[in-house]
């Protein structure tokens, strides 16, 4: 066998043993899977918990922009007319 063989063969174990690991990991953390395994449902609720973030910090923008608009018409209702 050549060494290109070789390479492919341990890639390929190399990626089953990840594989394997990942849901190791996953099973730890979010407790032994029902019925069956589902790491792309897991998956999608990681993703979801890093798009809330985002949406806290969307969130935070409105009502700091909403308090900047009512400190300037605050500010515009307070100046001298002349």
């Amino acid at each position: 066998m050549t060494a290109e063989g070789w390479w492919l063969i341990g890639g390929a174990a190399a990626l089953v043993i990840l594989v394997f690991a990942e849901g190791r990991r996953q099973a730890r953390r979010y407790g032994p899977p029902s019925a069956r395994p589902n790491l792309l449902g897991v998956g999608m609720l990681e993703v979801q918990r890093h798009l809330q973030a985002d949406r806290h910090v969307e969130v935070l923008q409105k009502q700091n922009n909403a308090e900047q608009e009512e400190v300037e018409q605050q500010d515009v209702g307070a100046r001298p007319r002349g």
